[in-house]
């Protein structure tokens, strides 16, 4: 018997670019009741679709109001002809002494990279504000993405290339050198690859890691009763949650990895997740927090992707698409039915 062909969900990119032909087509000369009622058989296909139509429609007309406040062209030449251009220093040459000091400071910043490299480095530590994010480049060439609320430190010399994660949620790719393994501590796992790129987040003492490419291995250690069992290696799209006692495996599509990561991006990309857990994202990032009022609410399910610090937007599209009632508070945002 064949098999049924595998059903591949739209991704958000698409949904978009969809959302954004509706409404170039809406406001266009030709719309008419049989459009309308496609448009609305699309809308009411997935809440992706009308999340999507929404908030693209609410950015259209925004741009539609600038543009209708915006000087008109005559008007900016006249003024333009009233300001006067600034005027322009001509850059003198370089001196002699100063190309000089130049190449001793170029000299000594390389010379001083490479005794940092062959001897042992310090520790260096990086903290990212709740709401942040921070690209690092460690001096092996490895690249991090620092989420928010992340403390992290790390030694990466010549004998070693360890990082501690002592809370929040990193970014690594990984540069690849077989006789340096690079190690992330994190509470009780440890997390042990050679290169590849992953995620790994820590709540307290819950760990959770995300291969995207390569393999890593994770293992629990300085716990009081460390768990039993061999290593957990994990490869593309596999993810494990672990704690000092418990380990769980799974598997993610390459698109369910991208959706957790997005955050390296700035968004947050909800897929029918309920509004509890949609509330607890964003509050990740926000000090504005959205607190939903009562249970049946929380349990409603949305989906979308969304600016992770831009909370109030997000509480304006329940109030406007889903007739949510919104309340802003000073310090919380609070929503029910």
């Amino acid at each position: 018997m064949p098999q049924a062909p595998e059903v591949r969900l739209s991704s958000h990119a698409e949904i978009e670019a969809r959302a954004a032909d509706w409404i170039a087509a809406r406001d266009g000369a030709r719309w008419d009741a049989a459009q309308q009622d496609a448009l609305d058989t699309w809308l009411g296909a997935a809440t992706a679709h009308r999340v999507a139509y929404l908030r693209l429609d609410a950015v259209w007309r925004d741009t539609a109001r600038l543009r209708a406040m915006a000087p008109q062209p005559q008007a900016q030449a006249q003024q333009q002809q009233l300001v006067p251009p600034p005027a322009v220093r001509p850059l003198r040459p370089p001196s002699q002494a100063w190309r000089l000091a130049a190449g001793l400071l170029l000299a000594l910043g390389l010379a001083g990279g490479a005794a940092v490299w062959r001897g042992a480095a310090p520790e260096v530590s990086y903290t990212v504000a709740h709401g942040a994010r921070q690209n690092v480049r460690l001096a092996d060439g490895s690249q991090l993405v620092l989420n928010t609320d992340t403390r992290l430190r790390s030694r990466v010399d010549a004998r070693q290339r360890t990082v501690w994660l002592d809370r929040g949620e990193a970014y690594f790719d990984i540069a690849h050198d077989p006789a340096h393994p690079f190690v992330i501590e994190a509470g009780t796992q440890r997390i042990t690859v050679l290169g590849t790129r992953f995620s790994v987040r820590r709540d307290k003492d819950l760990v959770r890691v995300e291969v995207v490419g390569g393999r890593v291995k994770v293992e629990t250690v300085g716990a009081a009763r460390p768990r039993d069992g061999a290593a957990t290696v994990l490869g593309q799209n596999e993810l494990v949650v672990a704690d000092a006692e418990h380990v769980l495996v799974g598997r993610k599509s390459a698109e369910q990895i991208a959706r957790d990561l997005s955050w390296r991006q700035g968004r947050l990309v909800l897929d029918q997740m309920t509004l509890g857990q949609a509330a607890e994202a964003f509050n990740r990032y926000n000090h504005k927090r959205l607190r939903i009022v009562d249970q049946a609410t929380a349990e409603l399910r949305i989906g979308g992707s969304f600016e992770v610090g831009n909370v109030e937007a997000f509480a304006r599209l329940l109030q406007q698409g889903f007739g949510l009632t919104v309340r802003d508070g000073h310090d919380e945002i609070l929503v029910s039915r």
